[in-house]
């Protein structure tokens, strides 16, 4: 009789804890059905040499120094490459501004790496990724996107 006890009480507690699991994946369910991915997007897929580049993004966390980047095609974030160009969230290349979650940047003549001694801005024929980042750093958030730059030549 002992024994037959004892193995309800495993069986009970066993199915308690399936409960409490069940209930707790759904609970992490709830949790994330309102939360919206990061994402960004370029304004089209071409643009013309010289053109600017307009880059929207949504859903970021909104930290001070979260920034969009745009680097040659198939260049990872944090490889040790230069950004062609970038900006932090508020538009700018010094101040970052906490809050911007969302909105829409321009890359222009203004948009030039100041990190490098080569001249980005106009960006030269090819492909290119954009992404936006996290907080002065590599983090990807979004992206790849990826654009292009016409040569130009007909």
């Amino acid at each position: 009789m002992l024994t037959r006890i004892k193995g309800a009480q495993t069986g009970l507690c066993l199915l308690a804890c399936i409960g409490m699991a069940v209930g707790m994946l759904a609970a992490c369910d709830t949790d994330h059905q309102g939360y919206t991915v990061p994402s960004v997007s370029v304004e089209k897929s071409s643009f013309s040499s010289g053109e600017n580049i307009v880059v929207n993004f949504s859903n970021g966390p909104g930290n001070k120094y979260d920034w969009i980047a745009i680097y040659n095609d198939g260049i990872k974030p944090g490889s040790g490459i230069f950004t062609r160009l970038w900006l932090f969230t508020d538009s700018t290349q010094d101040t970052g501004e906490s809050g911007i979650r969302g909105g829409s940047l321009v890359f222009g003549s203004a948009s030039d790496n100041p990190e490098n001694t080569e001249r980005d801005w106009p960006l030269a024929a090819g492909d290119y990724d954009v992404y936006l980042l996290c907080c002065d750093d590599y983090g990807v958030l979004a992206g790849p996107v990826e654009f292009s730059i016409d040569s130009g030549a007909d």
